[in-house]
């Protein structure tokens, strides 16, 4: 037989309908001609040469689509400055898939309690009715005893600043918040710095627990070799309590090294302390201060 007679032509080939799994593919690679499962033929939208671009109304690509975001609660989503009929990707929309989940939650949330706030709304309103009622009744009131009676809070929130050092403790040079206009029984002396707080029966609550936040500033000294432990800091809150006997209540160490000696240093602190009737604070530092505040206000 003759070798043109054994040509077959690819036009000869019985055409297909249909490509499965395990059918195979003929590639040409730079390592020779080989064949490929289908099902390893995958072909990603780096190698599409119109992927992430625009379709006319023809149909005929046209160049790259742009993408704007704006940020909504954290969350990236796209504007109406994006490319009309962009071909989206998921990273692209995860922005606005998370941002409907959020707000999902909040709604849920929000119809969870929806029933508190009405039931609390309409509490408050019979409050304001009852606290009315109670003003117009002591305005029209003609007793001595009423007319006499004074308000007092517990609070005794206190505010100083100006801080500096002496023989005796911590003192201060402003009162920018004096705690007897919260309650006039308790008073502050601020050279040396005490707070003291009223007596039983003097308006306030045994066992309130109060939020101290402190912040100073300090020189090191220049100082030569040996031992940093002269350029430590500590500041310490003593407790004076009414029978006359003294406890520490905290204390704020700060270590100084050799490559911050001469400069400028910050200590601060936020310390929560139960205060009991009749009871004293007062601080001390271990080193000279520059300036400092010192902000007391009742939390419970």
């Amino acid at each position: 037989m003759a070798i043109e007679d054994e040509i077959i032509n690819i036009s000869d080939i019985d055409i297909g309908t249909e490509i499965l799994n395990s059918d195979k593919l003929l590639i040409e690679t730079s390592n020779g001609t080989k064949m490929i499962a289908f099902k390893d033929f995958v072909i990603g939208t780096d190698n599409i040469s119109f992927a992430n671009r625009l379709n006319d109304e023809n149909g005929t690509v046209e160049g790259e689509a742009d993408t704007f975001y704006n940020v909504v609660t954290g969350f990236n989503i796209l504007n109406n400055q994006t490319t009309p009929g962009l071909n989206t990707q998921y990273d692209q929309i995860s922005g606005t898939v998370e941002l409907g989940k959020f707000n999902f939650n909040a709604i849920a949330n929000l119809a969870s309690v929806s029933a508190d706030i009405a039931t609390n709304t309409s509490a408050l309103a019979e409050i304001r009715t009852v606290i009315d009622n109670l003003a117009n009744l002591l305005e029209s009131t003609d007793s001595t005893v009423l007319n006499t009676v004074t308000l007092q809070t517990s609070a005794c929130n206190c505010i100083v600043d100006g801080a500096t050092k002496t023989k005796k403790g911590v003192a201060f040079t402003n009162k920018i918040l004096d705690p007897s206009s919260t309650n006039p029984n308790c008073t502050i002396t601020l050279d040396p710095f005490t707070i003291k707080f009223p007596d039983a029966g003097e308006g306030f609550v045994d066992g309130s627990r109060f939020m101290i936040i402190g912040s100073f500033t300090y020189s090191l000294p220049l100082g030569g070799g040996g031992s940093a432990r002269n350029r430590n800091s500590t500041f310490t809150c003593f407790k004076n309590k009414s029978d006359g006997s003294s406890q520490e209540v905290f204390s704020v160490f700060k270590e100084g090294t050799d490559s911050n000696r001469g400069r400028i240093q910050t200590s601060s602190f936020t310390e929560v302390v139960t205060i009991n009737t009749g009871d004293t604070l007062r601080f001390t530092a271990s080193r000279m201060i520059n300036r400092g505040k010192l902000d007391i206000f009742k939390i419970s």
